[in-house]
């Protein structure tokens, strides 16, 4: 009886060491799962932070564009301000003339201010329709980069989490 006692004593051990085994076999594939996973979030963020560092680049691309522009808008106004002295000098000049001369002056400047006026009107409304179109398109860009990444983050997440 002893030795069977001993062999069904080792049959269990080895049962044991069996389950045992099983059960780091299984711990082992789901840890060489989860880091399948984790490299291809890691590849996928890579990826992500690629688009972001060329969003953010289009972005300050886009952004010293609008500041020539701006540059550009302030010298015309400077034009127009020195222009503007300029009339006033003119209208200035003109107080000793006959009232009917006077009356054409003032016509004639009258018509070269609503003239100039009308023209920076419409550079303006150029200039500002043209800024508005492209704050747009680079808030549709900088939207999408962040869809685009908080998709990643989402994604990663619940590959985590699963």
């Amino acid at each position: 009886m002893n030795d069977i006692q001993k062999l069904h004593r080792v049959i269990d051990s080895l049962e044991e060491q069996s389950t045992q085994v099983a059960e780091f076999n299984g711990l082992l594939s789901a840890v060489n799962d989860a880091r399948t996973e984790i490299e291809a979030a890691k590849s996928t963020l890579a990826s992500l932070a690629y688009e972001q560092a060329e969003l953010v680049t289009k972005n300050s691309n886009k952004f010293e564009e609008f500041d020539g522009r701006l540059t550009s808008l302030n010298d015309l106004l400077g034009q127009i301000k020195d222009e503007q002295l300029k009339l006033r000098r003119e209208v200035a000049a003109l107080k000793f003339v006959t009232p009917d001369q006077f009356e054409q002056g003032c016509t004639a400047i009258d018509s070269r201010i609503a003239k100039q006026l009308a023209e920076l009107k419409s550079k303006l409304e150029a200039a500002v329709e043209s800024q508005q179109r492209s704050i747009s398109g680079l808030r549709t860009i900088v939207v999408l980069g962040i869809l685009v990444l908080a998709g990643g983050v989402g994604f990663l997440a619940m590959n985590m989490v699963l």
